[in-house]
């Protein structure tokens, strides 16, 4: 007859049991570090530099920036886990994938940024933003969903969630852009910032999604509205950026304390547009 051991032996064992039965085990390696991705962003930025200069015509252009998209995919899903129980097929695929979401944004920004042919010192600086995004966003992304991030991690987070509408705001006020082109522009650039500023808040994400929907719906009409005015220089996207930062501040309170905080932005984001506005 086998013993069942006892004492300090029985404990561990029981404790072995618990952590195999146990998804918490599974949860706690979707904490992506940053050296499994460095390589692949260092790949993807690179590229998308190469192409932003203008060297190589639009369609390699086009073709190699799609090719280091999808690389970066690859291996940012490859160092991600699946968990137990997910379905096969493409939700398999897409699981754990939350993480990719600013960085991915990123790197559109980006490639928009280097297309409108911005010179020097942007052709350097966009890759190193890049590469800055693709290496760090995914690893504060994964440490925010398992409560792991370190002291600074939510204030680097937001920063760098901050710069990502920036770019596409810059792209979308230049000459020549049509309205339904701009309103798509700002509505793209704000929307997955968006969500995830108000989903750092605790909101359940089909929540974070609606109203991240109806803040980029808002930009996009405010930006139609306001490129009207004809406003000169760079004050525009400065304006649509101080007014995004209120609107998502808006949608992401719990605290309704906090109302008046986020609803100056708004305001100081027109008095900047009527300041700037030709007479």
């Amino acid at each position: 007859m086998i013993r069942r051991p006892a004492g300090a032996a029985a404990l561990r064992l029981d404790a072995a049991e618990v952590l195999r039965d146990s998804p918490i085990q599974h949860e706690s390696g979707r904490h992506i570090t940053p050296p499994r991705v460095i390589p692949f962003a260092i790949a993807a930025a690179a590229v998308i530099g190469l192409t932003g200069t203008g060297i190589l015509p639009a369609p390699a252009s086009i073709g190699l920036d799609l090719g280091a998209l999808v690389c970066y995919l690859l291996a940012l899903r490859a160092g991600l886990p699946q968990h137990p129980g997910a379905t096969r097929g493409w939700r398999a695929w897409v699981d754990g994938m939350e993480p990719a979401v600013l960085a991915l944004s990123a790197v559109f920004a980006g490639a928009l940024l280097l297309a409108s042919s911005p010179g020097m010192p942007w052709a350097v600086i966009t890759p190193l933003w890049l590469l800055l995004m693709l290496t760090v966003c995914p690893w504060l992304e994964g440490g925010a969903d398992q409560q792991q991030l370190p002291p600074w991690g939510p204030t680097a987070l937001a920063c760098l969630i901050i710069t990502v509408p920036a770019v596409f705001f810059v792209v979308a006020v230049t000459a020549g852009i049509p309205a339904p082109a701009l309103a798509l522009l700002v509505g793209l650039g704000s929307l997955a910032p968006s969500w995830r500023m108000v989903r750092l808040t605790g909101r359940a994400a089909m929540v974070a999604l609606e109203r991240g929907a109806m803040v980029a719906v808002l930009m996009a009409v405010a930006a139609v509205l306001t490129a009207r005015l004809q406003v000169p220089g760079p004050l525009l996207p400065v304006a649509l950026l101080v007014g995004w930062y209120g609107l998502t501040g808006v949608a992401s309170l719990r605290d309704r304390s906090q109302l008046g905080s986020f609803a100056t932005f708004v305001v100081l984001a027109a008095a900047i547009l009527a300041i700037a506005a030709p007479a």
